[in-house]
C-alpha cells in the first residue's frame, strides 16, 4: 500500500482547505488515505481522483463504513470471544468441511461434528482434554485431540470470508477515530509506464491568521514611511507532513457546508462562558489646569508663522528603500537589527518574502512562491509581505473612547500590490515597542487609522452648553399654531499639548441630528458618525477649539385648547414681532370671540346639567319619603305637599331638557363655525 504526497494546499478563510496530492505509479496498485471520522463527510463529498496516463484508470474507491463494530458483525454468523476462541469457532462452524494436519505429518479431511470433553484424574488433579469429532470422507468418525492438531484449514469459502471479515472489522474497530479510504488503480495494460495519480479533496481546517509588524525609524518618519512586514500563521492538523509544498491563502466567503454523508448529525448547543470580573484599579487624580492660559484656536491659527514648503509634496510617496545609493551618511539603524540601515533591512526582509496576489472576483489569494515545509500536527509562521508603505503619526480624540486623552495613531495607506487581510500588528518605533493595534481589511490604496496607544501628554477637556432662542417664525395649519425657534449648541474643547513636539490632532466631533455648524474654525471631513477636524498643536501650547451648532425646532399648540385671553396674548406677541398681518390678526380675534361664546354656552349647559342631576337626587328622596308615610291626617298632608313639589320639579325638568336641546344645537353649530375658521388659517 503506497502513500500519496501532499503537493499543494489552498487554505480558505471560511474554515476549509483544499488539498492536492500526487504519487508516481507503475502497473496496478493501491493508495491509502487515513482520516478522522469527523472529516469523512467533507472528504467523501469532494474527493476527486484521476490517473493522468492514457490507459490507466481508477477502478474503485473503497472506505471503512460508518457503522459501529457491533452493528457490522450482526451481518455474519461468527462471534469469536477473546477466551476459548478455537473451541468457540469449531462450535459455530459445525457441519463445515475442514482439513487437518496432525502429528506425524498425517493429513485428515472431514466434516466437523462437534467437540467431546474427557476428564482424567491424576493424583487428585482432574484435567479436561478436548477432542475434535470429524466425519471423514470415508464416512468413518474420528476423534482427534486438540493437542495433536498442527494446522486447521476451513474448506468452505463463505465461512473463510466471514472469518476474515470478522477479524478485519475487529482490528479496524480498535482505531476508534480513524477511517481509511483505499484508491484502487489499474494500469490498463501498460505496466512499465510510470504515471501520476492525482487526488484532491477538501477538509475542515483552522483558518489562516495574519499578523503584521510595523517598523518606524526617525528617518522613515520624516519621509512619512514605515516598513510593513506581514506574516501568516498556518496550522497542519492533518496526519501527513507537508514537504516543500505550494501554499496558497484565500480570503473571502464562498458557500461551504457540512453534508450528512458519513456520520449521524448531532445538534450543537451554544457555549455560554462565565462573566469575567475585572479587578479594582488605582484612581488617577486630575491635574489642575490654568484656564486663562488657553487661547482660541482660530486666533492661534492666524498668529501662526508661515511654514516653509516641504520638498516632498503632501501625499506623495518618496522613493522606495533600495532605490537610493548605499552607504548614505547618517542613515538610521535599529539596535535590535545590528548595524543594518533602513535600506539594507528592507532588502534583507524582502529576500525571504516572495508572495504573489491574485484577484478572484469575490475572493483574493496569496500565493507563497517559496516552498513551505510544515510537519504534521505542527504550525508555522509564513512571511507574505515586506513593503515600505505610506504612514504618519497623528493623534485622534473621540470622547466616546477616552474623555481626557487622545489616541496615538498611525495613518497608513496600502500602497502595496497586495490586499491586506485583517490582523493584529505590533508597532516598533525608534527601536522600541510603541504599542499594538488591529489592521483592518485594506484594499489597494485604502487609508486607515490604527490606534496603538494613549497620548497622556495631551489633555483635552470637553464642555458643552445648549440654549433655546426666541420664536422667530409662526405657521398655522390643521387647527394648530407652530412656533419656530433655534437651539444653539456650543461645544468647547480645551486642548493642552505638554510635549516639546508639534502634534497633528484629528478631533472627532459626534454628529447631532438636525444641527448644522455656524462658522466652524476649519472645515471638517465627514465619517459615518462624526465630523473630523484636523488641528495642529504647537509645542507646550494650550488652545480652546470652539464649535457652534444650530438646530431649528418648533412647539405646536392646538387652538381649541386656548382661551380667548391666551389667543389675544399670542396675537399681541405675533403682531409685535410682525409674524402675522392685520387680516390674520382680525381672523384670530374673531375666533377668540367665538371660542369665548362657545365657552359661555358650555358653562350654561353645565349648570343646567347640574341642576337636573340635583333634581333627580331630590325626587329619589321624595319617593322614599312618600313610601314610608301612613294614612293618618298628618301623613296625608305631607303626601300632598310632596306630590305638589314633585309635580313642580317635573315641570322644571321638562323646561331644562328643552333648554339643553337648544344649547346643544347652538354649541354644535358654533363649534362647526370655529373649526372651519381655524382650518382656514394659513400663513
Amino acid at each position: 500500500m503506497s502513500k500519496l504526497k501532499v503537493k499543494k494546499v489552498i487554505i480558505f478563510k471560511h474554515g476549509v482547505s483544499y488539498y492536492i496530492l500526487q504519487a508516481p505509479l507503475k502497473g496496478s496498485g493501491n493508495y491509502e488515505l487515513e482520516f478522522k471520522i469527523s472529516e469523512m463527510d467533507d472528504v467523501l463529498k469532494s474527493l476527486f481522483v484521476i490517473d493522468t496516463s492514457e490507459k490507466g484508470y481508477i477502478s474503485s474507491i473503497s472506505y471503512d463504513t460508518a457503522l459501529d463494530t457491533s452493528e457490522l458483525l450482526k451481518s455474519i454468523m461468527l462471534n469469536i470471544p477473546d477466551v476459548g476462541s478455537f473451541s468457540s469457532l469449531i462450535t459455530q462452524i459445525k457441519g463445515a468441511p475442514v482439513s487437518l494436519l496432525i502429528g506425524g505429518g498425517k493429513n485428515l479431511k472431514g466434516i466437523i461434528m462437534g467437540i467431546e470433553l474427557k476428564e482424567t484424574a491424576v493424583k487428585e488433579l482432574i484435567t479436561t482434554e478436548k477432542f475434535l469429532i470429524l466425519l471423514q470422507e470415508d464416512d468413518t468418525i474420528s476423534k482427534t485431540p486438540f493437542s495433536d492438531i498442527k494446522t486447521f484449514e476451513i474448506l468452505n469459502d463463505d465461512i473463510k470470508k466471514d472469518l476474515k471479515f470478522f477479524l478485519d472489522t475487529v482490528i479496524a474497530g480498535k482505531k476508534k477515530d480513524a477511517k481509511n479510504i483505499i484508491i484502487n488503480c489499474e494500469s490498463g495494460g501498460d505496466d512499465e509506464i510510470e504515471r501520476e495519480i492525482v487526488v484532491s479533496y477538501i477538509l475542515e481546517s483552522p483558518i489562516w491568521k495574519t499578523s503584521y509588524r510595523l517598523i518606524i525609524s526617525k528617518a522613515l518618519e520624516k519621509n512619512q514611511q514605515c516598513l510593513l512586514s506581514g506574516w501568516c500563521m498556518v496550522e497542519n492538523t492533518t496526519n501527513q507532513d507537508w514537504e516543500k509544498i505550494e501554499l496558497s491563502l484565500v480570503a473571502g466567503m464562498p458557500v461551504s457546508f457540512r453534508y450528512d454523508f458519513y456520520k449521524p448529525i448531532f445538534i450543537q448547543r451554544p457555549v455560554v462562558k462565565p462573566p469575567t470580573i475585572l479587578s479594582a484599579r488605582p484612581t488617577d487624580i486630575e491635574e489642575g489646569l490654568e484656564l486663562d492660559r488657553f487661547k482660541d484656536y482660530s486666533m492661534a491659527a492666524e498668529a501662526k508663522p508661515a511654514m516653509k514648503k516641504s520638498k516632498m509634496l503632501r501625499g506623495a510617496l518618496p522613493p522606495a528603500p533600495g532605490m537610493a545609493p548605499r552607504g548614505r551618511a547618517g542613515s538610521q539603524s535599529f539596535g535590535v537589527m545590528g548595524s543594518l540601515d533602513d535600506d539594507t533591512l528592507m532588502d534583507k526582509v524582502k529576500s525571504q518574502t516572495k508572495t504573489q496576489t491574485k484577484d478572484l472576483g469575490e475572493l483574493f489569494e496569496y500565493n507563497i512562491s517559496n516552498p513551505v515545509t510544515i510537519k504534521r500536527k505542527h504550525s508555522a509562521l509564513v512571511p507574505i509581505l515586506s513593503e515600505a508603505i505610506k504612514a504618519r503619526r497623528i493623534l485622534l480624540y473621540n470622547i466616546n473612547e477616552h474623555d481626557k486623552n487622545p489616541n496615538a495613531c498611525l495613518e497608513i495607506t496600502n500602497n502595496t500590490a497586495l490586499t491586506l487581510e485583517r490582523g493584529p500588528v505590533t508597532i516598533i518605533y525608534d527601536d522600541n515597542l510603541a504599542g499594538e493595534a488591529i489592521v483592518p481589511f485594506l484594499n489597494k490604496d485604502d487609508t486607515r487609522l490604527l490606534n496603538y496607544a494613549i497620548e497622556q501628554a495631551v489633555i483635552i477637556i470637553h464642555e458643552e452648553k445648549t440654549e433655546n432662542l426666541s420664536v422667530h417664525k409662526v405657521k398655522f395649519g390643521s387647527g394648530y399654531s407652530y412656533e419656530y425657534y433655534f437651539t444653539d449648541s456650543m461645544t468647547f474643547y480645551k486642548i493642552k499639548n505638554k510635549t516639546n513636539e508639534e502634534k497633528e490632532l484629528y478631533l472627532d466631533h459626534p454628529k447631532k441630528p438636525g444641527f448644522k455648524f455656524t462658522e466652524p474654525p476649519i472645515q471638517p471631513e465627514e465619517t459615518s458618525n462624526y465630523w473630523r477636524f484636523k488641528i495642529t498643536l504647537k509645542p507646550k501650547d494650550a488652545i480652546v477649539f470652539t464649535l457652534k451648532e444650530r438646530s431649528e425646532n418648533y412647539t405646536s399648540n392646538y387652538l381649541w385648547n386656548w382661551s380667548k385671553d391666551k389667543i389675544l396674548e399670542r396675537v399681541g406677541f405675533y403682531i409685535k414681532h410682525k409674524f402675522i398681518d392685520d387680516k390674520l390678526e382680525n381672523q384670530l380675534k374673531e375666533i377668540a370671540e367665538l371660542i369665548q361664546k362657545s365657552g359661555e354656552l358650555k358653562t350654561k349647559r353645565d349648570k343646567l346639567h347640574g341642576e337636573r342631576d340635583k333634581m333627580n337626587d331630590e325626587q329619589a328622596r321624595l319617593r322614599e319619603n312618600i313610601a314610608v308615610l301612613g294614612n293618618d291626617t298628618q301623613s296625608v298632608s305631607l303626601k300632598e305637599r310632596y306630590i305638589k313639589k314633585f309635580s313642580d320639579q317635573e315641570n322644571r325638568f321638562e323646561s331644562i331638557s328643552a333648554d339643553l336641546n337648544k344649547l346643544d344645537k347652538e354649541i354644535t353649530e358654533l363649534n362647526k363655525e370655529i373649526e372651519e375658521r381655524i382650518n382656514s388659517l394659513k400663513i
